[in-house]
Parts: C-alpha cells; sequence; structure tokens
C-alpha cells in the first residue's frame, strides 16, 4: 500500500473566490422574526429600565436613575436597529461540495461546511419562527454539540430541499468508505495468506 504524503503548495490565483458566489438571502418573513424578537427585548429593557422608578432605591438618585434607565432603553434600541439592518447581510450559498453561510453588519462572518464533515442535520421551529412559517438548518459536523452552520429564516420546503441535497450527497461518500475499509480488509486478509 502506497502512503507517500503529499503537501504541495497552492497558487492563491488557482484559490476560488468567495466574491463570485451569489448568495441567496433568506426568507423575506425572517426580517418579520427579528422585528418581533427586537421589540420584545426591547419591551424588556424598557421593564427593567423603569423599575428603577417603581421601586424606591434610597441611595440612588434621580438623575442616577435617568441616566441609567436611558442607557438602558438606548442600548435596547440600538441592538434592534443592529439586528434590524443585519438581516440585509445574511445570506447562504449551496455549492456541489459545501454550504456555506454569511452574516453580520459590523462584524463580518462566513462559514463553510464541506458535506464531507456533515454528521446530521436537524430543522429547527421555535415558536417565533413557527408563527411566521420558517424554520431554521442547522449543520453537526463531528464534535459539535450545537449546530456548528445554523441558516435561520427559511421556508420549511426550502430546509428539506437543502438537507435532502446534503443527505444525497453524504451517501455516496459514505459508499466511497465502505469501498476502501473493504478494499483494506481484502489487502490485510491477501497479506495473512502468504
Amino acid at each position: 500500500m502506497n502512503t507517500e504524503f503529499s503537501n504541495e503548495q497552492v497558487s492563491l490565483t488557482k484559490v476560488p473566490s468567495l466574491e463570485n458566489i451569489i448568495f441567496e438571502p433568506l426568507n423575506s418573513k425572517y426580517r418579520k422574526v427579528v422585528l418581533f424578537q427586537s421589540i420584545l427585548v426591547l419591551a424588556l429593557l424598557v421593564i427593567i429600565a423603569s423599575l428603577f422608578y417603581l421601586f424606591e432605591i434610597e441611595d440612588i438618585e434621580n438623575s442616577t436613575k435617568l441616566t441609567i434607565s436611558t442607557a438602558i432603553v438606548f442600548f435596547g434600541m440600538l441592538y434592534c436597529v443592529l439586528q434590524w439592518l443585519g438581516v440585509n447581510k445574511k445570506g447562504y450559498a449551496v455549492r456541489t461540495q459545501d454550504i456555506i453561510y454569511r452574516s453580520g453588519l459590523i462584524n463580518r462572518k462566513e462559514t463553510i461546511i464541506p458535506f464531507n464533515r456533515v454528521q446530521h442535520i436537524e430543522t429547527y421551529e421555535g415558536a417565533i419562527l413557527r408563527l411566521f412559517g420558517l424554520c431554521q438548518l442547522e449543520f453537526f459536523t463531528a464534535g459539535g454539540a450545537f449546530g456548528d452552520l445554523k441558516i435561520p429564516g427559511l421556508l420549511k420546503i426550502e430546509a428539506e430541499q437543502i438537507k435532502a441535497f446534503v443527505v444525497s450527497k453524504l451517501k455516496p461518500l459514505e459508499e466511497q468508505k465502505l469501498t476502501v475499509t473493504n478494499a483494506e480488509e481484502i489487502t490485510s486478509d491477501n497479506s495473512i495468506d502468504e
């Protein structure tokens, strides 16, 4: 058996560019999901900010209460705006050998999962996603307790199509592994007989 290791350098001009990839946007209903979640977060922060006035805390002056409450509400509103604008920056692309997901308005992130690393795939429908008829597709790789790649804001049918495509790509990989394993077993059995 030839086990010679090779690790040749690849020219950067031969590496495919991610800039040429056309990313699919998330479903337009996902914007409503983000708006709904943002409103819930903002409402919770307004309640927290108003607690300073509902309960008399003698050690804190009114001006300090106002400053803290205003800061809480301001950062809550900033969070909501960033979440809302960030929806436009999210997208995914399914290629023949991998799947890519990008996100981030300020901190941009692109995650690529090769199909040969996928252990299993799940669809997740939280209460808010289900309310809008959407789901989240999660890809798990070896050693990952949580999803290594999560694509939110997909219609259930789209998620099932992507899932079926990836599973169809995994079956030939499993067959190749079985063929290689069987060939190695036959080779090792022949070497024992000789």
